[in-house]
């Protein structure tokens, strides 16, 4: 990447803006919230009172949640709509065949809108897997399962759902199968735990052959085009939105 101040292309959409960026999907993200009513609770009943108000608590923290996901949404498409022409990342050299040039329809401008939509983007992946999380704090909450939230959580979830309310397990038992949420496990991952698929990579490869060698090949790089993250985006928040139209019922009432 050249030399340059992405702080010079840092800005926000204006007001005005902001419903014109997520139109797209407006559908989707009106359905990122789970209705909380006004509630009264017996206080003489403390157990009662107990789960009825962190209930509340946790839909109100789940809404927040998907507030905070949709601001970053709409940060990264405002960035993606600046312009990223990465479809075409590399093409021969105009000086020598021999050679590959990156990303040779970029300008400035054009490094600086892929550094902040990659930016906001991996954060997005975050934001998507606490809003998960959030979700199994809202089934232990509901059905008073009272598991710790510590390692094995969401597993011990499962395991009381699946006797407590067998057609909600098995949705969400489901979900890591499908293919749209497999995909942003996998992007997910890798940008906090592997090597960015935003970045071009060294385009070296090591392959260990039948007979003990070991092969080394070198190619231009893999890379993930921001058009390629933003499809997934997008899919995954229709994804969301079914998520909460399969449990809302379940997580909303008494």
């Amino acid at each position: 990447m050249i030399n340059l101040d992405i702080y010079d292309y840092a800005e926000y959409p204006k007001k005005e803006d902001w419903l014109e960026i997520c139109k797209d999907k407006v559908d989707s993200i009106n359905k990122l919230s789970f209705n909380i009513s006004p509630r009264t609770f017996d206080i003489l009943n403390n157990r009662i009172a107990h789960f009825g108000i962190e209930l509340n608590y946790q839909l109100k923290e789940f809404n927040n949640r998907a507030f905070d996901l949709i601001t970053n949404y709409t940060m990264l498409k405002a960035y993606y709509e600046k312009g990223i022409p990465d479809d075409e990342w590399y093409a021969p050299s105009e000086e020598s065949k021999a050679r590959i040039q990156y990303f040779p329809q970029f300008e400035e401008k054009h490094y600086a809108n892929l550094y902040w939509f990659s930016f906001y983007s991996e954060s997005y992946y975050t934001r998507f897997f606490g809003l998960i999380d959030s979700l199994y704090h809202l089934v232990n909450t509901k059905y008073k399962f009272e598991i710790e939230p510590k390692l094995g959580f969401i597993n011990k979830v499962l395991k009381k759902l699946e006797v407590a309310d067998k057609g909600l397990y098995d949705y969400l038992k489901a979900l890591p199968d499908n293919n749209v949420y497999k995909k942003v496990s996998e992007f997910r991952n890798n940008l906090v735990h592997n090597f960015r698929p935003n970045q071009i990579d060294s385009g070296i490869t090591t392959e260990v052959l039948p007979d003990g060698r070991t092969s080394i090949s070198v190619s231009v790089g893999r890379y993930t085009t921001s058009n390629e993250f933003l499809e997934n985006i997008h899919d995954s928040l229709d994804l969301l939105a079914d998520i909460i139209d399969n449990t809302k019922d379940k997580l909303e009432g008494e």
